[in-house]
Parts: C-alpha cells; sequence; structure tokens
C-alpha cells in the first residue's frame, strides 16, 4: 500500500489528467502564482479543469471548509472520474485529502507538495484528516477526523521550496529528524552533520520520504509498525494544540522536534535508552528550534494526550525508543509518572 512518490510529476499529471472526467485543483493562495499557473497549464490540455484555493493553516482543516471544496465540486458537475490535486503543505494535503476521499465515496487524488513538510511527510502514506474545536473544554484537538486514502501520485518539485521561509524549512526539518531517529545509523549521521536549510537538506529530502514510504508499504493502516510514525506526535500534538487555544500558532515540525526531546528523556527513564546518547541528540535538537517556549504544566497536556487518537481503552499512548532504529510504539503511560517526567522537562527547558 502507498502512493507513487515521483519527481516525474508533469509527466504523470498530464497522464492522471487525461483519465479525468474533470479536475479540481485545491491551492495555497499564498503560493506564487507561478506554481499554480504551471499546474493548471497541463491539467487543462487534458481536461476541464477548475481551482479554488485556502490560505495554508490549521484553520482551514475543520468540517466547514471541506464543505466549501464539496460544494465547488458540487458546482462543476464533479462525478467519481473526477480528480482533486491538492498543491500546497500539509494542511492543504490533509483537507484536500479528506474532502477527495469522501466526495462521492472517493475521487481520485495527487498530491504535489510545496514544502518541506508535506513532502517528507503529510502527503506520503494516505492519511487525511481535520481537527475538532471543543470550545468549552478541550479546545482544539488534532485530526480527530479523517481517513486513509492513498493519492495516485506525491509529485516532488524541489523548486517549489524556493519560496519557504526559514520558519518552514524548520518545520519539515522536525519531521526529517523523526525519520532519521526510525532508520537510525548512516541517515541520522548524515542529518546531524547538516543544518536545517533547504541548500543543506535538498540531498535527504527524497530519502527522508523513502523511509516513511517504506513504513507505509508495510502497514498501511498503523495496524503495527506505523505508529513508529507518531514518534514525537503525542506530546507535539498537544502543545501544538495548547498554543492554538492561546493564540499563538506553533508550526507542527518544531512542536514535533520538542515532543521528539521529550520522547527521548522518556525513553532513558522508561525503556534504558543510552543517557548520552540521549543527551547528544537532544541538544542537537534544542540547537535548531525556538527557545524558551511557553511549556503548559502536566494536566494541560495531559487533557490534550487523553484525546489522542492513538489511545485504546482511555490509555494514553506513546511512541519510545530503546536505541536510534528501534521503536516501541505501544508504550502506555501512567499520569503520575508522565506528571513527574513532564515537570522536570517542563523546568529543563521552559
Amino acid at each position: 500500500m502507498g502512493s507513487h512518490l515521483t519527481t516525474s510529476w508533469e509527466n504523470n499529471l498530464s497522464l492522471a489528467s487525461s483519465r479525468a472526467s474533470s479536475i479540481l485543483v485545491i491551492a495555497d493562495s499564498n503560493l506564487p502564482k507561478s506554481y499554480s499557473k504551471g499546474v493548471l497549464d497541463i491539467c487543462k490540455k487534458e481536461s476541464p479543469t477548475h481551482m479554488i484555493s485556502f490560505e495554508g493553516g490549521e484553520g482551514i482543516k475543520t468540517l466547514s471548509q471541506v464543505s466549501k471544496v464539496y460544494l465547488y465540486l458540487e458546482k462543476i458537475g464533479a462525478d467519481r472520474k473526477s480528480l482533486v490535486v491538492c498543491l500546497g503543505g500539509g494542511t492543504i494535503t490533509d483537507m484536500g485529502g479528506f474532502a477527495a476521499s469522501t466526495y462521492k465515496r472517493g475521487v481520485s487524488l495527487i498530491h504535489l507538495p510545496t514544502t518541506v513538510l508535506a513532502m517528507v511527510d503529510a502527503a506520503i502514506g494516505g492519511k487525511t484528516g481535520v481537527n475538532t474545536e471543543m470550545q468549552v473544554n478541550f479546545g482544539l484537538l488534532k485530526n480527530q477526523i479523517g481517513t486513509f486514502y492513498n493519492p495516485k501520485m506525491v509529485g516532488i518539485n524541489h523548486n517549489w521550496l524556493q519560496s519557504l521561509n526559514e520558519e518552514e524549512i524548520l518545520s519539515g526539518w522536525g519531521e526529517m529528524v523523526k525519520h532519521a531517529l526510525l532508520k537510525g545509523g548512516k541517515h541520522l549521521k548524515d542529518l546531524m552533520k547538516l543544518s536545517p536549510n533547504l541548500k543543506d537538506l535538498s540531498p535527504l529530502l527524497i530519502s527522508s520520504a523513502r523511509i516513511k514510504e517504506a513504513i507505509v508499504h508495510r502497514d498501511g493502516k498503523e495496524i503495527g509498525e506505523r505508529a513508529s510514525l507518531n514518534l514525537g506526535h503525542t506530546v507535539g500534538h498537544a502543545i501544538e494544540s495548547l498554543a492554538h487555544d492561546k493564540g499563538c500558532e506553533m508550526k507542527h515540525g518544531v512542536a514535533v522536534a520538542w515532543g521528539i526531546v521529550f520522547a527521548l528523556e522518556a525513553s532513558v527513564m522508561k525503556m534504558g535508552f543510552d543517557k548520552t546518547t540521549a543527551e547528544e541528540l537532544q541538544n542537537w535538537i534544542v540547537s535548531w528550534i525556538p527557545k524558551g517556549i511557553e511549556v503548559d504544566g502536566a494536566d494541560a497536556v495531559w487533557s490534550k494526550m487523553s484525546h489522542d487518537k492513538k489511545n485504546v481503552k482511555g490509555n494514553v499512548i506513546d511512541v519510545l525508543m530503546l536505541a536510534p532504529g528501534e521503536v516501541i510504539w505501544d508504550f502506555v503511560w501512567e499520569r503520575e509518572e508522565f506528571t513527574i517526567l513532564w515537570e522536570k522537562f517542563r523546568g529543563r527547558y521552559a
């Protein structure tokens, strides 16, 4: 199971377009116009093509925004032979993929990621999703509604990354760190030698994406091994959501990076991960991500974690490590031990 990851995106897009009854391009409105023009020019040669734009960000990952896509698909007379093309970052591929997977029980889908994060992670593997927001008790809850739905193609174009700012590149780097820790060995050593800038990271983008692609191929529906891709995400989603609730947006990959720093701390305490290695990795990660984050107390973080979609029978499930390349993806937290470790972590990094 998996999508076709390719740098030959133009030819593949042209072929898919020729087989579609109609095409809807869902694009990030912040992208340079030349990006969408290039995609539209290819599609229009083959089939009737339309475009709808959204400003990328967590704010579009809602059912109300998905409904706008449904209405537009109805407006253009889309049918089950239609094609949806998502051009943008991870929030565009998450939301657009969800719309494509559910409209008329599924239409064809292509992802054209334009951020490092989407290119190495979000666009790969067929996860789609939108958030829920419980105003009274829980605030933003990440990816509570979603599907597994593979795109026909994930098109890689390094030129689309040229417009990214440093913050966006760093966010993608956070997911690359995750993949490197899951892989271990030479890939991890190679990434640790590089600065998180586009010039340095470019040679490792495809290999990082392939790490996720291989895991997804072995476990498409997250029955087992694929859960390892949630490394850093249990705590990462919690602090990302808490930041959102306070009106302080935190980039997803940066939140994941902080989640990995905590996972390393927990892995030393609970899994016997080598302390010296963990500290080396923590110092490396923290040297690049923003300092002085406002870290909430254990109760607030636990409240978010208790709604994580990985949880089973009320147990908070997390991903920890025995060593780089050796992962435990079904660790169960006890609230008291989490609280003790979190407050120690908070005191160290807040």
